[in-house]
């Protein structure tokens, strides 16, 4: 497993992705996930409080299974929780629910879910573009005071807001956001295709300016699904609806020869090489790996040190 500095710890660059935890994953699978991942040398669990939510204010299956599992193993001081809040009421994306209220309903919520007094970071899900980024810091810095929170991070936000944030927060010596979670992927994506307008897709610009300040970048839906490793493998049929209406572009079809032939020269698997692409990046990056499949952790878990030169990423570009 290889790991990234993040301020005086060491947080693995496969994360576990929590999510549908106690829903459409069963606690049983998501438990075997939780052991296999824990011995793989994992130590990020990456949740939400919207994880297994039906609608705000009702519990996160997820943050209530990590919880239980926590507690029964006596391992939260050797793991990195990261969880979020503020996620907009899902039958309307575009109502957010950042507020004071809002914000210290969800943290005390996870905090009871999961059976902690503290979480390693927590992030706003969604962007407010409405407020004013130096109003959202402010009300931040109450979890900080509190150390409900130790760190605080920024879920679909522009570069643009996180500097703007970031630029009040080390004016008046408040917490900043020091990591950012979105959509990151070797396969291209957009919010238009992805069917939400309030999420953030890796691009080039975003890209150029996390690289230039090396911040930290949490990847979600890494795998695009599993695209490489079916295509690759022949199982284009297997592609569920939401994957092939997402990823399947002559774009990223285009890619999978490259992606076979690295796969074959490393004598790894296809979902190797595209984690690979992610932790050998420039600025510090985190994979999120989630899947329903417990052979799928062990998978992405099995090339879990390996990094790629620059020629062999360029390669996949």
């Amino acid at each position: 497993m290889k790991y990234i500095d993040f301020h005086h710890t060491h947080l693995s660059q496969i994360a576990l992705g929590c999510d549908h935890y106690g829903a459409a994953i069963s606690e049983a699978t998501a438990l075997k996930q939780l052991d296999i991942y824990v011995k793989g040398g994992g130590n990020l669990l990456d949740t939400a409080a919207i994880y297994g939510q039906d609608k705000a204010g009702e519990p996160s299956t997820s943050e209530q299974v990590i919880g239980r599992w926590l507690a029964a193993n006596g391992l939260r001081k050797k793991l990195y929780i990261a969880s979020k809040g503020c996620h907009p009421h899902k039958e309307d994306m575009h109502r957010s629910r950042i507020s004071e209220r809002e914000m210290l309903d969800d943290i005390s919520r996870s905090l009871d879910q999961l059976k902690t007094d503290y979480l390693d970071i927590w992030f706003f899900h969604r962007d407010n573009p409405a407020m004013g980024a130096d109003e959202i810091i402010d009300m931040a810095q109450s979890l900080v005071d509190q150390k409900l929170i130790r760190h605080l991070g920024a879920s679909n936000w522009r570069t643009t807001r996180i500097e703007e944030a970031n630029r009040w927060a080390t004016a008046r010596a408040k917490a900043p956001f020091v990591i950012s979670e979105i959509q990151w992927s070797l396969a291209h994506c957009t919010p238009e295709i992805w069917g939400d307008d309030t999420m953030v897709c890796m691009n080039e610009d975003e890209h150029a300016w996390y690289t230039e300040h090396d911040f930290p970048v949490m990847a979600f839906a890494p795998q695009a699904k599993g695209l490489f490793s079916k295509l690759i493998a022949g199982e284009e049929a297997s592609l569920s609806e939401t994957a092939r209406r997402r990823f399947l572009t002559e774009r990223n079809i285009a890619l999978v020869p490259e992606v076979r032939a690295l796969s074959e020269e490393l004598g790894v698997s296809p979902a190797a090489v595209i984690i690979a692409f992610l932790t050998s990046q420039k600025n510090p990056t985190i994979a999120i790996a989630g899947s329903s499949r417990v052979e799928q952790i062990t998978d992405t878990l099995s090339a879990s040190s390996l990094t790629l030169s620059e020629e062999q990423a360029a390669a996949l570009l």
